[in-house]
């Protein structure tokens, strides 16, 4: 089984990936002052005691500064973390937070800077669950929302997309990539980039993905502009079923975002509000 949680928070983003057997896998770092919760102490309630690895998605300052609460949390609660996914081409100097990450966990994704072709994809599977991870390269862009990692999770009939805080040109960029194209025409369920800013919105990259749901996770006090709403409302087809009347969740408006699978059960997507299978 698999539960993906997105958690509805006050600054960047957080998501879990848990199977059955107790095994993590943690995107991202984002709290909540207003329910007290924090990654490393969620973790703990769930009897968790350590985590697969930890996917570092994004490397704006609020982000690596999560990264180093909940690492020195991690020190503190006494969690355990196997390794990190991380984009392999930034400057550890430039991203001072990310190097030391590095000194206490190894980053599975390698990059060869002295190659003609430097590779900028990985896939690997992690007890059960696909993943494929796609990047821009330092310094083919310098500034950080486009050298976020893209986070492609495979899981039965579970296709999910975590695309950081990914702009325009970084889409543009990672468009020109066939396998990219390739496993964005699988995705059935479309995580907004950067909390749904207009800035990260590439309509393009609806010719190749077309989801049943897109999740927005917006920060405290911020909500989604009209506009951008109407636009990626426009983009999910919505469940095939029509047992959801919704394609579209927010975590402003709907609160922490479950999706699980159970064997060969029909997928289930529940909020803190209502419940819906598709």
């Amino acid at each position: 089984m698999l539960d993906i949680k997105i958690f509805d928070i006050d600054h960047g983003f957080c998501a879990a990936l848990s199977t059955g057997d107790h095994h993590t896998i943690l995107i991202d770092f984002g709290y909540s002052t207003r329910s007290g919760f924090n990654p490393s102490r969620h973790l703990l309630q769930e009897r968790c005691t350590s985590l697969d690895c930890v996917i570092v998605p994004a490397y704006g300052e609020e982000h690596l500064a999560g990264l180093s609460d909940f690492l020195r949390q991690t020190l503190i609660d006494g969690l355990a973390v196997h390794f990190l996914v991380a984009n392999p081409s930034l400057d550890t100097n430039q991203f001072h937070e990310l190097a030391l990450a590095n000194q206490r966990f190894s980053n599975v994704l390698t990059a060869d800077r002295n190659s003609r072709s430097p590779k900028v994809s990985h896939s690997m599977k992690i007890h059960g669950i696909d993943f494929s991870f796609f990047w821009n390269r330092q310094p083919d862009f310098q500034d950080a929302h486009n050298l976020s990692l893209v986070t492609f999770a495979s899981y039965g009939d579970i296709q999910i997309v975590f695309p950081g805080d990914l702009e325009v040109a970084g889409w543009q960029a990672l468009l020109k990539d066939n396998e990219f194209c390739r496993r964005l025409r699988h995705v059935n369920m479309f995580v907004a980039a950067n909390h749904g800013r207009e800035e990260s919105y590439y309509p393009e990259v609806f010719d190749y993905c077309r989801p049943e749901i897109i999740i927005i996770s917006n920060e405290m006090n911020q909500r989604v502009s009209p506009n951008m709403l109407n636009q990626y409302q426009k983009h999910a087809k919505g469940c095939s079923e029509s047992v959801c009347d919704q394609k579209l969740l927010t975590t402003h408006d709907d609160g922490t975002i479950t999706i699980s699978k159970c064997l060969d059960r029909i997928r289930q997507v529940k909020t803190q509000r209502k419940a819906y299978q598709y």
